[in-house]
């Protein structure tokens, strides 16, 4: 056969390429490919966004890919991210959920067809914003405790039942407006009966 029929059909062939993660170069978002007995230079990975707006999420050794390479050299070569394996099988078979799981066994995923979003196995979870953070829901529930660094504010009402030990409030409290009672006992207008000047005790409320 001719040498550049030869050629030719190396490149064809080497247009796209399955092949399995081989290492990683993350401070430059690199990476090789092992296709067949050989493993490429190390070539960049496609991201969803890589722009002004940009994404992360690199590969991982012996992760299956896909290797694009325009005019069949691999020197010119982009890895295209990801097709399932044995080794790494689809962590889901529904057709309603969109679902990210983590290493960690953190799971985050959308359900369209229940409008539920859940994630689980999360370690901690960190929200910063400069400004209004808002909550708009008819029902927030927290299971565990709740702790608030700052002023706490709200808008309509308080309202709890005790734990194992009651209910305690530790330093001052101040009481702006409004009737303040205590198992029916208006606290600032109550008067005592059998008070006497000096006496070391008063009656009890009226």
């Amino acid at each position: 056969m001719d040498a550049h029929l030869i050629e030719l059909a190396r490149r064809l062939d080497n247009l796209i390429r399955l092949g399995t993660i081989h290492s990683v170069d993350l401070p430059n978002a690199r990476a090789r490919v092992t296709i067949g007995g050989l493993t490429t230079a190390w070539l960049p990975w496609m991201a969803e966004r890589a722009g002004t707006t940009r994404q992360w999420s690199a590969p991982t050794v012996g992760e299956q890919v896909m290797v694009l390479s325009p005019g069949g050299d691999f020197a010119a070569g982009v890895i295209l991210m990801s097709a399932y394996s044995t080794a790494s099988a689809a962590p889901s078979n529904s057709d309603t959920e969109h679902l990210t799981v983590y290493p960690d066994g953190a799971r985050i995923a959308y359900d369209h067809a229940t409008g539920a979003l859940t994630a689980t196995g999360v370690q901690t979870a960190t929200l910063q914003s400069a400004g209004l953070v808002t909550i708009d829901a008819p029902d927030t529930h927290i299971t565990g405790t709740l702790t608030v660094d700052q002023l706490l504010t709200y808008g309509n009402g308080l309202s709890g039942t005790g734990g194992s030990n009651g209910n305690q409030i530790s330093g001052d409290f101040t009481h702006a407006s409004g009737q303040l009672s205590s198992n029916g006992i208006v606290l600032d207008s109550h008067q005592h009966t059998g008070v006497q000047p000096g006496g070391s005790t008063t009656g009890g409320p009226v």
